[in-house]
């Protein structure tokens, strides 16, 4: 289940081991399939949405990607600009006008690619799931 509590969502997030992340992994995979037979399609849901306080997230973008991170740090951003109507699982029915960056870098990703290059919409996604684990949420953004 998809927490929707702004309080249980504003967790501290510890580092994951390998074990934790791939078990972290296939219980978002099944948080984000039954959000979307409950008529909530999403495209990216980090740990703490489910209830786990560990830098875990996974980003599902049909015919584009299919991410997984843990632990992972975004080094360099380019391109700034304004994404909008910006919508979030946990916030059903909430969109915001964000800024984000429309190209990163990816580092210490415990998975493979433990480097990358993200662009557009799979760049989008990274940041607003690694918001979640830096406390961040999209309600900030309406602030």
């Amino acid at each position: 289940m998809i927490i929707k509590d702004e309080k249980l969502l504003r967790v501290a997030c510890e580092q994951a081991t390998i074990e934790e992340a791939k078990e972290i992994i296939i219980l978002l995979e099944k948080a984000l399939i039954e959000s979307d037979k409950n008529g909530f399609p999403g495209i990216g849901l980090a740990a703490p949405q489910i209830g786990i306080a560990k830098q875990v997230l996974i980003v599902r973008i049909p015919n584009i990607c299919n991410i997984n991170l843990a632990n992972h740090k975004i080094t360099k951003t380019y391109d700034k600009a304004l994404f909008k109507n910006e919508g979030c699982l946990s916030f059903p029915g909430i969109y915001a006008d964000t800024h984000r960056f429309q190209e990163i870098v990816i580092e210490n990703n415990l998975f493979t690619p433990h480097s990358f290059i993200a662009t557009g919409l799979t760049a989008v996604v990274i940041q607003h799931e690694t918001d979640h684990l830096n406390e961040k949420l999209l309600i900030d953004w309406k602030k």
